[in-house]
């Protein structure tokens, strides 16, 4: 299955990108593409601040529209994730 992740302002810059693609498998949470996918594909230093990010309610994550309040949503076959910041501004 692939998921399609988006980051937008902070999240972007943290990333370095505007989106990926990641491959997960069948059951497998929004936990699982921070920690196992993105790790993969991103520093771990960039994964830990969007983790810790998310815990301290500075970055919310939307799946199809809907903003979660727990990374351990399910995910299905292409789900669009959604990182941003909780409030957008100018630099």
């Amino acid at each position: 299955m692939k998921v399609l992740v988006e980051f937008l302002g902070y999240a972007a810059r943290k990333v370095g990108r505007n989106w990926l693609w990641v491959e997960v498998n069948e059951g497998e949470t929004l936990r699982d593409v921070f920690l196992k996918y993105l790790g993969l594909r991103l520093e771990n230093e960039v994964v830990e601040a969007l983790m810790n990010a998310f815990m301290r309610g500075e970055v919310r994550v939307a799946v199809n529209g809907r903003v979660v309040g727990s990374l351990d949503a399910k995910l299905n076959d292409g789900d669009k994730i959604l990182v941003f910041p909780i409030a957008a501004g100018g630099d």
